[in-house]
């Protein structure tokens, strides 16, 4: 299961949803926890409910019911459900989303590209998650294996998915892995741990990745452009920005953060005025982004 951590104040609020029905949705709702030492947090529960083992969900899912579960516990978001392969047999997808600096790049990315640079977008974009992976499996099943000694991580493959509906066209990418089902398999068995912790990796929240170079945003942002993809960051802050978003056509911007779209403030911490002149100042206006020309 994924690790716990204590609240950052910059994490995402931790949701989960389960669906087992058509425009139904059962099992937990979104939820916080704060302290790890809670317990652990049973996250298939809807899933164990109503199908006590997953060839139980075989036949609602091949009658054309989804069994899916999706959140995210102070990390990417992620997901576990069961799906037909192409050769019609069951299995249980588990996979995890970008998030954090990385998610950010191939967002900005993606609108740089624009519509007729999307093939070569997606390509770069799962050639650079194939090199990650390379990187980040060994570390999450170390840690694993300071509790199983004789676990072994599952490889993850690279995927990408149609764009998200309330986007302008930005494609979602993660990793995942496929999982087998059997008549003696639990819910349990379809769980590989390493997968799961990687989303607190991944995510830049809560510290995982600190020590990891390749994942630091500079490391990023060459791998990508080393794969053909269009990433551009900042001068003066050093996020990634577009001048592409149909909002912000010409202006360079960045996804939301605590600034907003804005580019921090270069200068030391703003003096107020003089209590006669008010409080508002020109500097309540904030920086624009400035691209950096850099190419590593």
């Amino acid at each position: 299961m994924p690790k716990k951590r204590k609240k950052d104040r910059k994490a995402p609020r931790k949701q989960a949803a389960v669906r087992t029905a058509p425009d139904q949705r059962a099992g937990p709702g979104p939820a916080e926890w704060d302290d790890a030492s809670q317990g652990d947090v049973d996250l298939l529960r809807g899933f164990s409910e109503r199908f006590p083992a997953p060839v139980d969900a075989v036949k609602a899912v091949q009658s054309g019911e989804p069994v899916e579960w999706s959140g995210a516990i102070e990390g990417a978001r992620m997901r576990h459900r069961v799906v037909l392969a192409d050769n019609g047999e069951a299995v249980v997808e588990q996979a995890v989303f970008l998030d954090g600096a990385l998610e950010q790049m191939v967002l900005c990315a993606a609108h740089q590209a624009g519509e007729h640079g999307q093939d070569q977008l997606h390509a770069g974009v799962l050639a650079a998650l194939d090199t990650l992976h390379s990187v980040i499996r060994p570390l999450v099943e170390a840690d694993v294996r300071k509790v199983r000694p004789d676990y072994t991580a599952a490889v993850l493959e690279s995927f990408h998915e149609a764009p998200e509906p309330n986007g302008p066209g930005t494609p979602v990418f993660g990793w995942r892995t496929f999982h087998s089902i059997g008549p003696a398999t639990t819910w349990d068995d379809t769980i590989d741990p390493a997968t799961w912790n990687s989303s607190t990796m991944m995510s830049g929240f809560i510290g995982d990745s600190d020590d990891v170079p390749e994942l630091q945003p500079l490391s990023l942002a060459r791998l990508l452009r080393g794969h053909g993809v269009p990433v551009i960051l900042c001068a003066g802050c050093g996020d990634p920005i577009t001048d592409r978003h149909p909002r912000w056509s010409g202006v360079w911007v960045s996804p939301g953060n605590d600034c907003g779209p804005l580019c921090e403030a270069p200068t030391p911490a703003l003096q107020l005025p003089a209590p006669r002149l008010g409080w508002l100042t020109g500097a309540e206006f904030g920086y624009p982004h400035q691209p950096s020309h850099a190419s590593n």
